[in-house]
Formats: C-alpha cells, structure tokens, sequence
C-alpha cells in the first residue's frame, strides 16, 4: 500500500450519489466427478442507486450475504459512451489475481 498526500484542487468533479454494483457469488455443489474447487461459480447481480453512503450499501450486501455467498462492491463510472466499474471491496473468485 502506497499512501501519498495530494492537493485536493487537481479534481475537476465529484459525484455526491454514485451508483453502485453489488455482486454476490456463491459456489454450488459441484457436479459427480467434479473436485468442488473446480465447479463453476455463479454471481447474482445488482444495481443500488440513490443510497446515501457506502455505508448504507455495504450494510444491504451484509444483510443479504449468507453464508455460503461472497460479494464485490464496485462503484459504476460512466463515460460518454461505456459504463466500467472500480472495486471498492472484495474479490472476484474468478480473477486471476
């Protein structure tokens, strides 16, 4: 982790209600034959838009998470044409990293 002090005038916007992406994964069991490591995991996703804070988000994915279920949060960021995401918290099981 790198942390650096910054000048708070080289940002041109702000967004006050990000739109947010919640992803939560689970991994079922996994088919005969199939070491369960190996089965295909499976994500529910969702859009969460006018939320105060990110407090109040990641207190929903908490309620909503169970057990058996990981979530990512990402925040949505658009440009004039593509919609991407920035992870906020967790991981992908799928990623490579």
């Amino acid at each position: 982790m790198i942390i650096e002090g910054v000048d708070p005038r080289d940002t041109q916007w702000e967004v006050d209600r990000p739109v947010y992406r919640v992803h939560f994964w689970h991994q079922p069991p996994a088919p005969p034959g199939v070491v369960h490591e190996h089965a295909m995991w499976h994500c529910d996703e969702y859009r969460v838009s006018d939320a105060v804070d990110v407090d109040e988000v990641l207190a929903w994915a908490r309620d909503e998470a169970q057990p058996d279920r990981t979530f990512v949060l990402y925040v949505e960021q658009r440009d004039d044409r593509r919609c991407g995401l920035v992870r906020l918290l967790g991981v992908d099981p799928n990623s490579a990293t």
